[in-house]
């Protein structure tokens, strides 16, 4: 398995999909991984699994430079893991190179100023999206079998649609953010990509023994505006999935919840007000040093005052609530991950993006669990995927859902 790693990553360079990937220490970790755990009778879950890893989480000996190269100089070496990263080595992860992202995890096209632009592996001229962009074309490219992320307003979801791939986020599974460099603590969540929606079960129960599957009943496809955003393509593939459920044997119920397309308007105010919280001294005594686009972002985050911020919580709160009423009538909710098939490098994707955290932006509100679900029209192994959203606590609908549907159906 080394050797592929070692390959894959060579030939993803021209993706741009690792930010650090350090040959002789990954070949220690492995050694470390043999030693440890070899003679063992009973392995941990994930031995012997390359996982690459968001380099803005630390990884000891690596540096972190969260897609922006004055922080890896300001921050200096980690000299210890985020106890997220630790969490996968004791399930006998080796860790496989730090992957690219939107600088400072602020954006979803996978674009960075610095390091470049993160695009699909063999199809230079599309975008992965983000900010977990280095993460799906590190499992794409097969430079890793799994790829640890964050995802605030999208970032893991994003990515894993376009490019063809699984992703699945937990905040209550998470909880411990330290080691992460934030972007806005209030929604950020971690989780991972991967690229069989078969394997979903598998590595949930690495991860936590106990969790038990919960076989789907019934699922409530988000309707109304918020599709309004959404391309003929995406809508046909919409169509034709919700068939396939339906074909499966599962309820498919249309749900319009008022406000849904709105998400956005609360979300995007809150997490720049946040992010300007984390990034404030350091924009002063730095201005130079971040790129335009992140820059007038923070300082509109600077302009929001603990007022406004405070009158945008309890609204958030109020719609958030309203919207779980809907859980106590379906257990899954249904929602396209993107808008469009693809992201084409090298054009403006200012109009993109807020039509991207228009479908986005609910289950991040909510800090919902998710899992994205790729979609392959034609054979195609890239471009369209559905988030599947579950009330807080109810992973395990998720892993029953991707149980079920790997099982049941075709055609994802």
């Amino acid at each position: 398995m080394l050797a592929e790693v070692l390959a894959a990553a060579e030939t993803l360079k021209a993706s741009r999909a690792h930010l650090h990937f350090n040959e002789e220490a990954i070949r220690r970790r492995v050694g470390f991984m043999a030693t440890a755990f070899g003679s063992l009778t009973q392995r941990p879950p994930l031995f012997g699994m390359p996982v690459s890893v968001k380099d803005l989480m630390d990884v000891a000996g690596d540096p972190t430079s969260c897609g922006s190269p004055f922080h890896a100089q300001l921050a200096g070496t980690p000299k210890q893991d985020a106890p997220f990263v630790q969490f996968w080595k004791r399930k006998g992860a080796w860790f496989a190179g730090k992957t690219h992202l939107n600088e400072f995890a602020y954006g979803i096209t996978g674009e960075n100023p610095w390091f470049g632009d993160c695009t699909i592996p063999g199809q230079p001229g599309r975008l992965t999206g983000g900010s977990s962009s280095g993460a799906a074309a590190s499992v794409l490219g097969g430079a890793a079998c799994l790829a640890l992320g964050t995802d605030t307003g999208g970032s893991l979801r994003v990515p894993a649609a376009l490019c063809g791939l699984v992703s699945f986020r937990s905040r209550d599974w998470f909880p411990e953010h330290s080691g992460v460099f934030p972007l806005a603590p209030s929604f950020d969540t971690l989780g991972w990509i991967q690229r069989h929606l078969g394997d979903v079960g598998f590595i949930a129960r690495a991860l936590r023994p106990d969790v038990m599957s919960e076989k789907p009943s019934d699922i409530a496809a988000l309707d109304g505006p918020v599709l309004e955003g959404c391309d003929g393509q995406v809508l046909a593939a919409r169509t034709e999935f919700i068939r396939l459920l339906e074909t499966g044997g599962l309820s498919v119920t249309s749900l319009s919840i008022t406000g849904t397309e709105k998400a956005g308007e609360f979300f995007a105010p809150m997490q720049a007000h946040e992010a300007w919280r984390t990034h404030r001294t350091t924009l002063d005594e730095h201005r130079s040093d971040y790129s335009p686009a992140v820059a007038s972002r923070l300082e509109w985050g600077r302009g929001i005052s603990a007022q406004q911020f405070d009158q945008l919580n309890g609204e958030h709160r109020s719609i958030v609530a309203a919207w779980e009423q809907s859980f106590a009538r379906h257990r899954l909710l249904l929602l396209p991950a993107v808008p469009f098939a693809e992201l084409k490098a090298g054009e403006d994707q200012s109009a993109n993006r807020p039509r991207i955290l228009k479908l986005t932006t609910p289950a991040s509100l909510g800090c919902w669990p998710v899992l994205t679900v790729p979609w392959r029209p034609g054979g195609s192994s890239t471009g369209i995927g559905f988030q599947i959203m579950a009330p807080r606590g109810g992973e395990a609908r998720l892993v029953g859902f991707a149980e079920w549907l790997s099982q049941n159906t075709s055609g994802c």
